[in-house]
């Protein structure tokens, strides 16, 4: 049978209960009749796939996935709903979240499928970025490193609260941003595979710390840092920040701007980095202007 349709009508018959004379007529339960649905359903989605209907496609798995809860079977149901969402989100952003909540809250509290929870749980913050739902986006990236760290996934928790603490940072929670990027940065401290990224790390903490005009914070936190990785000294986002402490000293706007262009050139900024600088030579011109 190569029509969908006829495969979604089969099922739909296969669902209306049945009882008395009919049961005894047919041999079937109701249970075993839903999971013949089922099949059928994922049939006419898989059909519809193929088809590039995405959207009727996952439509007929979150169907698949409604008989699976009535049957109780929970790993089904999520297994379906993981299905709907990759059919969903590049068509309808909307209904992949709904579809990925409702797989990895099964995944948490059905399953303890801790791992997959956390991979979805990534993925719904990138769905979320996508929708720009920078807020919801945050939370899942922070809730993906939990449930990695619960799984002892270092690396991959850390890459999920890297992500949301630089989209806290793009947003100006500064302080969140902070408290995120400190997670990480205790995690990795006296590892030796990751050093070279720690001064990346060390770099952020000190812009955001900055950007809320907490200067003394700033350099705190440069000799805090040069004390827990001796090679921090030798790095160039190291030599900027000290000649940015030395500008907000003096006032020395024209000075700031100069240090920041040198070391773009030899070392790219991010967007993240370049917003972060831009709030701080607005507090750097701010006090500059007090003064006159």
């Amino acid at each position: 049978m190569s029509d969908p349709k006829q495969l979604i009508a089969q099922a739909e018959s296969l669902q209306k209960p049945q009882s008395g004379f009919m049961l005894l007529f047919t041999g079937s339960s109701n249970s075993y009749r839903l999971e013949e649905a089922t099949d059928l359903y994922v049939q006419a989605a898989n059909m519809y796939r193929l088809k590039k209907d995405f959207n009727s496609a996952g439509k007929l798995y979150v169907k698949a996935s409604e008989i699976q809860d009535k049957l109780g079977n929970h790993n089904d149901v999520a297994n379906h709903l993981v299905e709907a969402y990759k059919c969903f989100k590049g068509v309808s952003p909307q209904d992949g979240i709904t579809s990925l909540k409702k797989a990895v809250h099964i995944f948490l509290t059905q399953n303890g499928q801790f791992r997959r929870a956390a991979n979805f749980m990534g993925d719904l913050g990138e769905l979320y970025e996508s929708v720009g739902d920078t807020e919801n986006a945050i939370s899942s990236y922070e809730q993906a490193g939990d449930y990695f760290q619960t799984d002892r996934a270092e690396a991959l928790s850390n890459k999920a609260y890297l992500k949301s603490a630089d989209l806290c940072a793009l947003q100006g929670d500064y302080k969140k941003a902070v408290e995120l990027y400190d997670t990480v940065i205790k995690q990795l401290l006296g590892n030796n595979l990751t050093r070279f990224s720690m001064k990346d790390y060390f770099f952020k903490v000190i812009l955001c710390v900055l950007a809320m005009d907490d200067i003394i914070e700033a350099r705190k936190r440069n000799d805090t840092f040069l004390g827990d990785e001796p090679t921090w000294e030798s790095t160039r986002e190291y030599k900027l920040v000290n000649e940015i402490l030395e500008s907000i000293d003096q006032g020395d706007i024209d000075g700031f701007q100069d240090k920041v262009f040198e070391f773009d050139q030899f070392s790219k900024l991010d967007k993240l980095k370049t917003q972060l600088l831009l709030k701080i030579k607005d507090t750097v011109d701010k006090d500059d202007e007090d003064l006159l």
